[in-house]
């Protein structure tokens, strides 16, 4: 067997292995090199790119184009050396890749810190190099920089790459750098004055970005240490045009690193939100919004605080239960929660009546055992989480997706935008499962029923694992069957008993079609039972 054949063996057999992990080099510093390990993707797109250097006697790099549904490898290419999908901003979102994924700028793996010498690969996609050393038409070019120089942006066409300079000197702590154009034709720089601003020199971490869906525009937050300001660099790569928006409504955040940059699918809105302390989940809360055709800024009003509105103390006729507006919806419709029982009680059941827009018997049941709020409870319930899907008539919520697929326990591309099981670009990309998550993340209640419906007769209860105590005591409340059934992937009770242990999230389904009056007022006794017994005591639904 030749050296030729084994080589190629053994990189087939690490393409296989591709699609299972989203592979890549750790760049060698912020500004400039860091490697994506998931690659790079445009929105809508049917293709991710990775990179993957095998352990072969000479340095290479495979690129493989990646079919986000499925994970299939559905082509490659070979370039000698190290070679990675570069990362520009803290969040490591991969860059470099033209709207019309023809041209795909690449930078070399290096650990010096920093550059001396910065060496590109441009990579037309349209040629297919199935073996190391074959170059189609010229289908590999290189790019030699004098300096450290990092990818930032593609054009639309491919024509033009644009780059950080990284300068050297300056005060310690403080990233200075300016914006460089670079012709990936010719492989060289354009002169200065090509793109407006370039040339001046600008200062910061870059923290996060977002990229309209066309290709063409690249948002990116930036934050300097040195003076605490956040701010957002603009470049339109088709014109060229740089501006910069300034956020003096951030200066006092003190964690700029959890900041995240949101596009909406218009591309005429662009939320500035902050992740959640502990960064263990995608929940983001939006904090300022900005209109990307005047980049006029304006503060999100702060949604109900729903920890300070459900933990009042009691006080004499609180007991009759409040309701309050925790949120909206992907259109805007009003999400509303409501509670009973004393808010004083440590441990509290909560109850969302409705996750899908057309399965929502489970929102008029009233959790009263006894005829009114027991003061030995705390039972807060959401009667709709998915008010668009109710007003639409489908499971989905206003933007095609599936909430109960769109949570992060082991979260998986599934469907297509419209699909009754579609879970959504990623794991809480939806207002109504991000909220859902900040309810549960300020309330941690002991224990939360998800109400559905199923086509089959009967109601159930269905629990796994850290749920199945909770789950069975209530069906035996309730006098309905109960079934052991692992969680799905993206599910909301999967999320909180693996988010949250010691706690039970478990889910109830209910026939299809309008509850009769006798099996409602049973679950409703149920809930008050279940709240009760909670409320007693914490444990009670995982000691049984």
């Amino acid at each position: 067997m030749g050296a030729r054949t084994r080589l190629t063996i053994a990189l087939a057999a690490t393409l296989a292995l591709l699609a299972a992990a989203a592979p890549g080099a750790v760049g060698k510093g912020m500004i400039n090199g860091s490697a994506a390990p998931a690659g790079v993707a445009l929105a809508g797109s049917l293709h991710r790119y990775l990179t993957l250097a095998p352990k072969v006697p000479h340095p290479l790099t495979v690129v493989a184009r990646v079919e986000r549904r499925g994970g299939r490898v559905s082509r490659w290419w070979y370039l000698p050396g190290r070679f990675v999908v570069a990362a520009p901003t803290y969040d490591l979102t991969g860059t470099g890749l033209s709207a019309d994924e023809r041209i795909l700028v690449l930078s070399r793996f290096d650990e010096e810190l920093p550059s001396r010498r910065t060496r590109l690969a441009i990579l037309e996609t349209a040629p297919h190099l199935r073996h190391p050393g074959e170059d189609r038409a010229g289908a590999i070019s290189y790019a030699t920089l004098k300096g450290d120089y990092g990818v930032f942006a593609v054009s639309p066409d491919g024509a033009t790459a644009f780059l950080t300079h990284l300068l050297p000197g300056g005060p310690p702590g403080r990233v200075r750098f300016t914006l460089r154009a670079l012709d990936t034709g010719s492989g060289r720089l354009l002169p200065r004055f090509s793109v407006p601003g370039n040339g001046e020199i600008l200062s910061g971490l870059p923290v996060t970005r977002a990229t309209d869906g066309a290709g063409r525009v690249a948002y990116t937050l930036y934050y300097d240490y040195e003076s605490r300001r956040k701010s957002i660099l603009v470049l339109d790569t088709a014109e060229p045009r740089l501006r910069k928006v300034e956020l003096p409504q951030l200066r006092a955040r003190r964690n700029p690193m959890m900041l995240r940059l949101r596009l909406s699918e218009s591309g005429q809105q662009l939320t500035v939100a902050s992740r959640s302390v502990d960064g263990r989940d995608h929940s983001l809360t939006p904090l300022l919004r900005i209109d990307t055709r005047t980049l006029a800024v304006r503060r999100v009003p702060a949604q109900a605080q729903i920890l300070d509105w459900a933990r009042t103390p009691r006080r004499p006729g609180n007991l009759l239960g409040r309701r309050a507006l925790v949120g909206r919806s992907a259109e805007g419709r009003r999400i509303g929660m409501y509670q009973l029982g004393d808010p004083a009680i440590e441990d509290s059941l909560l109850v969302f009546g409705c996750i899908h827009g057309d399965e929502c018997a489970g929102s008029g049941i009233r959790p009263i055992a006894f005829g009114c709020p027991d003061p030995r409870a705390d039972i807060l319930v959401v009667p709709n989480l998915d008010p668009d899907g109710t007003a639409l008539g489908t499971r989905l919520n206003g933007r095609g997706v599936d909430l109960n697929r769109n949570f992060a326990a082991a979260w998986r591309p599934l469907g297509e935008r419209g699909d009754l099981e579609y879970a959504g670009p990623r794991p809480f990309s939806e207002p109504e499962t991000r909220l859902a998550a900040r309810i549960v993340r300020e309330l941690r209640p002991q224990v939360t029923v998800w109400f559905h419906q199923h086509r089959g007769a009967g109601a159930y209860v269905r629990a796994w694992g850290g749920s199945l105590v909770a789950g069975r005591r209530f069906a035996a409340l309730a006098g309905i069957p109960f079934r052991a059934l692992p969680w799905l992937a993206g599910t909301a009770p999967h999320w909180q008993n693996r988010r949250f242990p010691g706690s039970s999230s478990f889910v109830v389904e209910l026939p299809a079609g309008e509850l009769r009056s006798g099996m409602e007022s049973r679950l409703g006794r149920a809930l008050g039972l279940l709240g009760r017994e909670v409320g007693d005591d914490g444990d009670v639904a995982r000691k049984g």
